[in-house]
């Protein structure tokens, strides 16, 4: 049975993470990994996992073959570093690093050795946004996520919400050959107050935006093209215009709302790869693309203040 290991046992583990492998219990060998003791016991009493620890490297010397890293992002590339040089397999929430340079020698040392690293870039497996996904009869592509109000340092901003909305349009525009055109930041006080990235692939145009300040917390996927105007949002609602019909298409009641949000699929076809030696879910040119494009809005493009 695969041993797999998870480190770091917060919100992001807990609402997203845990209560999907908890029901994989019987297909693998769980071991979670925190510093804080109690916290430890509670999920291991409330789940059943059966093993347990406080040190990473007694995951090491348990012989994890995979690990899930929940931890946050400034701890990222030390704890994948690691992980890596003893080949195991990585799974991490996004973004793998704010820096650009250790993004790609994370992603070579995962080649050299011959294992998985893969970016929790979930949005790509909703099932709502996989009929999307044929680049080729798209147009034009517009992702929106808006928040209410919300206050939080620009840097910080885009690489936590800014990197769903741009790695979503970047990878339905098929990733390779995605071109950035230009990029608009509005900042009050150092926070982000909105942001905006345009994107070109050939005849195919693409939009990411983020607004923290809309009053209303949205998230919204349109495309148009030869399939008429698709339209997903919150990503449990599809509608479809076409030939003068509107289609509109809900989740199910009976869809788990892990699947619905795409962590159930991509944590399943993650370890699916392993067992199988399949091909990563998460491609590493495409999971470096997108953190590009976010350095690059911050780098690159005018900032109005």
């Amino acid at each position: 049975m695969l041993k797999v290991g998870v480190i770091g046992l917060g919100n992001i583990a807990q609402k997203a993470y845990l209560p999907v492998y908890s029901k994989l219990q019987d297909q693998f060998e769980w071991h979670l990994m925190t510093r804080n003791g109690a916290k430890l016991a509670q999920i291991q009493k409330r789940y059943g996992f059966q093993h347990g620890t406080t040190n990473q490297d007694d995951l090491i010397s348990a012989g994890v073959d995979a690990v899930f890293i929940h931890t946050p992002t400034p701890t990222h590339y030390q704890i994948i570093k690691k992980f890596l040089s003893h080949k195991i397999h990585v799974f991490v929430d996004k973004p793998i690093s704010e820096d650009l340079d250790e993004v790609k020698e994370l992603y070579q040392l995962a080649e050299q050795n011959q294992v998985f690293l893969t970016a929790g870039f979930n949005r790509r497996f909703v099932p709502m946004v996989q009929q999307l996904t044929d680049h080729k009869l798209l147009h034009s592509i517009r992702a929106t996520k808006t928040r209410e109000n919300e206050t939080q340092e620009t840097n910080f901003a885009i690489f936590d919400l800014m990197i769903h909305v741009i790695d979503l349009v970047q990878f339905l525009m098929g990733s390779n050959g995605v071109e950035l055109l230009n990029g608009r930041i509005v900042e009050k006080n150092g926070n982000l107050v909105s942001a905006e990235v345009q994107l070109g692939h050939g005849q195919l145009s693409g939009m990411a935006q983020v607004d923290m300040m809309a009053n209303a917390n949205t998230e919204v996927l349109q495309t148009t093209g030869q399939n008429g105007i698709m339209e997903v949002e919150d990503l449990n609602q599809l509608t479809i215009q076409k030939r003068g019909q509107k289609l509109v298409q809900k989740t199910p009641d009976w869809q788990e709302n892990l699947e619905t949000r795409g962590f159930k699929p991509l944590i399943e076809l993650f370890l699916k790869a392993i067992v199988n030696g399949e091909e990563n879910p998460v491609s590493p040119a495409s999971s470096i693309l997108s953190h590009e494009l976010c350095v690059r809005l911050i780098n690159e493009t005018k900032v109005i203040k």
